[in-house]
């Protein structure tokens, strides 16, 4: 006989989609920014994510801080590792001429370097293959029955407040507009005067450093383990295709569409029908299936000649 989620159950499922949904969307916003203004498809960009959960989980565990000090280390290390990736990397590829296959190639080549590093620290006196990090989550206030934790008050608020900040930057800045110039046409901003390894460096830092954020906040709700990328990254690429890989607005609507069907939808087809919990992993994947068949350009609503333009005007 087919159950009904309860109003306590469906609370919590929507409370655990914009958990999810807010991280994803610092995840994903990085992997659009590469691939639009860069013209990079970096599946590395994964492994940012385990970089930030380690910081949060070594800061934690060792140093004794707490969750909100290790922010600001997490996106340092995290856009630093993401600069020096396009330096080693890409940037000679690019030179090169390389297609963007390629590049795509060499960037899960790098991933998988980037992760058997973080294996290999990790292993070495089990210090960090599958741990929690040893922070109590309290509950605040409830909500129809269902508890509302400080970490989540504080990973949600960190979530909006960077999105909304990385939104005014790009398209109110001198820097931001120059960014997206470059995501429009290269050769047309560098012609103009702008400096195209200074908006490089600037995207790397803050795709590297966002990625690296949620992290931070991700491996509370889950355990330190160098896959932590790895598991995220078929959401990461879910939402960036719902965003047409190149409108950053869409971007973070997908990611809350991707968190939406794992967790509300799941829930709601598991006591309606009894479908199995374990398909979970199966949405990303089949949101990136549909999207790129039915609809490349994902929500942005354009075609793909003029899918460059998106990031110049913020649809």
């Amino acid at each position: 006989m087919a159950l009904e989620l309860s109003t306590v159950e469906l609370i919590s499922s929507l409370v655990r989609t914009l958990q999810s949904g807010s991280l994803y969307a610092l995840m994903a916003l990085g992997l659009t920014l590469t691939l639009a203004i860069l013209k990079i498809p970096n599946i590395a960009h994964a492994e940012y994510v385990t970089i930030g959960a380690y910081v949060s989980f070594t800061l934690i565990n060792y140093a004794g801080l707490q969750l909100w000090q290790a922010i600001a280390p997490s996106f340092l290390l995290g856009g630093a590792v993401a600069v020096v990736s396009y330096y080693v990397v890409f940037k000679p590829l690019k030179k090169r001429g390389a297609s963007t296959f390629i590049l795509m190639v060499a960037s899960f080549a790098l991933a998988l370097i980037i992760r058997h590093i973080i294996y290999t620290l990790a292993g070495i006196g089990n210090w960090g293959l599958g741990v929690k990090p040893k922070i109590v989550t309290n509950a605040v206030f409830r909500v129809f029955g269902v508890y509302i934790s400080d970490i989540l008050l504080m990973a949600l608020p960190t979530s909006v407040v960077a999105m909304i900040a990385l939104y005014i930057f790009i398209m109110k800045t001198r820097t931001g507009k120059q960014m997206r110039a470059v995501a429009e046409d290269p050769d047309l901003a560098v012609a103009s005067g702008i400096n195209p390894e200074k908006i490089a460096l600037i995207t790397l830092i803050i795709s590297g450093g966002l990625a690296s954020v949620a992290g931070s906040f991700w491996v509370i709700f889950t355990h330190a383990h160098p896959d932590v990328g790895l598991e995220a990254l078929l959401r990461m690429i879910a939402a960036s295709a719902l965003g047409g890989f190149y409108s950053y607005p869409a971007t973070v609507a997908g990611a809350i569409i991707v968190s939406f069907s794992e967790n509300t939808v799941m829930d709601i087809l598991n006591r309606s029908f009894g479908l199995s919990l374990a398909l979970k992993p199966l949405i990303p994947m089949a949101i990136i299936i549909l999207v790129l068949v039915a609809r490349p350009t994902g929500l942005s609503g354009i075609t793909w000649k003029r899918k460059r333009t998106l990031i110049v005007r913020g649809v």
